[in-house]
């Protein structure tokens, strides 16, 4: 519970200059070794009183236990700078009703996907929540939350906005678990962007069901598509860019991903807005293993979307991530028509979008085609908003290159 230790005074986490400079400039993160060297035992969700080496206060965190010290991670995240702020309790209340204000101001009416706490940016570190309609899906980053999910519940459901009725708590590993509503959380429901609708499976797949934070990503290559375009996508997932460029006017859209049963999704996305799927192409395959005769065939493509999965999560991982990329855009060069239109996009934790660019021109070039013109340079949309002083929450990286 939020209110274990009431009484107690909490523990101090003394930092060293090099570190309290960061979060002082705004970093949320404190790293275990800072931890271990201040000599403080931690449990997750421990809330602790952060100060400078000089015991100047900076503000309060809350820890994420001691596996976390031992693997290197942050250990303890910034949840507030502010003396005034009130308890942890009273506290996630005021922010969950934040958040849920900025998304009223910044997102269409009609938008009933989108993502409602976004960690860090929305002074939750750690916490994602994703809304799909009725239902709002709970996405914990480490166990600092664990202990406080009681909270974290009420204040969702009083301040999270009118009509949630189920939530569901998923973990990267775990089996989806009913945090109320149940037992009728909706298996599938269909959520609304734009023009378009989609079905969504909040327990199941990738994230928490879709990936909401490409929505202006989907908008931009539904306006870049003309009629009769042939239009490749890549990692289609079920569906999000493929139904935007069928909407676009592309006379034929092929869909590429290694899941069978994901695809029978994608198509089902294309009835759901009133397109045919005959006229259109399912493919099953694994990309990273190389393109086969199934995609050359329908080559050559006007537009390709290439969107896989993050590639890597630990810096010592990102040479073989960024190899993987040129890997990728080689085997796409000669799937492009001449003056095609590429849309590249990368989650990969620490790849910027100059990096995503160099390689895949790199890629390309080795195909034999070049980048002529940068013609977007986009990122997820403003429900996952970004600390100025965090820069690496700005995870998304999407660019829309011109091709000779």
């Amino acid at each position: 519970m939020a209110d274990r230790g009431r009484g107690r005074r909490r523990p101090t986490l003394t930092l060293d200059k090099r570190t309290a400079r960061a979060v002082a400039a705004g970093h949320p993160w404190i790293y275990g070794d800072v931890v271990v060297a201040a000599g403080l035992r931690l449990a997750a969700g421990d809330e602790v009183d952060v100060v400078d080496s000089v015991g100047a206060p900076l503000g309060r965190g809350l820890a994420d236990g001691p596996d976390v010290v031992k693997a290197g991670g942050p250990a303890v995240r910034m949840i507030s700078r502010d003396p005034r702020d009130p308890d942890l309790r009273k506290l996630i209340f005021r922010r969950v009703a934040a958040a849920r204000r900025l998304r009223e101001r910044v997102l269409p009416p009609d938008t009933t996907g989108f993502r409602l706490v976004h960690g860090e940016a929305d002074g939750l570190p750690g916490l994602v929540v994703d809304r799909y309609g009725p239902v709002v899906v709970v996405r914990p980053d480490g166990d600092l939350w664990r202990r406080h999910r009681k909270v974290v519940v009420e204040a969702l459901r009083s301040e999270g906005g009118r009509g949630i009725e189920f939530g569901l708590l998923r973990r990267r590993e775990d089996e989806p678990v009913s945090l109320f509503g149940s037992p009728d959380v909706p298996e599938s429901l269909v959520i609304r962007e734009a023009s378009r609708r989609y079905w969504v499976r909040p327990g199941h797949g990738q994230k928490t069901g879709f990936f909401l934070d490409q929505r202006p990503n989907r908008s931009e290559v539904q306006r870049l598509v003309r009629d009769g375009d042939r239009v490749l996508n890549l990692f289609s997932f079920t569906g999000g860019f493929s139904v935007a460029a069928a909407l676009g006017g592309a006379s034929r859209v092929v869909s590429v991903d290694r899941s069978p049963s994901i695809l029978a999704d994608c198509r089902d996305q294309f009835k759901l807005n009133d397109v045919d799927p005959e006229p259109h192409a399912f493919v099953s395959t694994d990309l990273f293993r190389g393109f086969g005769p199934e995609l050359t065939e329908h080559a050559p493509f006007d537009l390709i979307v290439c969107d896989p999965p993050a590639l890597s999560r630990r810096k010592a991982d990102l040479p073989k991530a960024r190899a993987a990329y040129r890997r990728l855009h080689r085997e796409i060069a000669p799937l492009l028509a001449k003056e095609a239109l590429l849309v590249t996009a990368s989650c990969t934790a620490r790849l910027t979008a100059a990096d995503l660019l160099d390689d895949a021109r790199a890629g390309l070039e080795e195909g034999g085609r070049r980048v002529t013109r940068e013609l977007r340079r986009g990122g997820a949309g403003a429900d996952h908003p970004v600390l100025p002083g965090f820069p690496r929450g700005r995870y998304l990286a999407c660019l829309t290159l011109a091709i000779d």
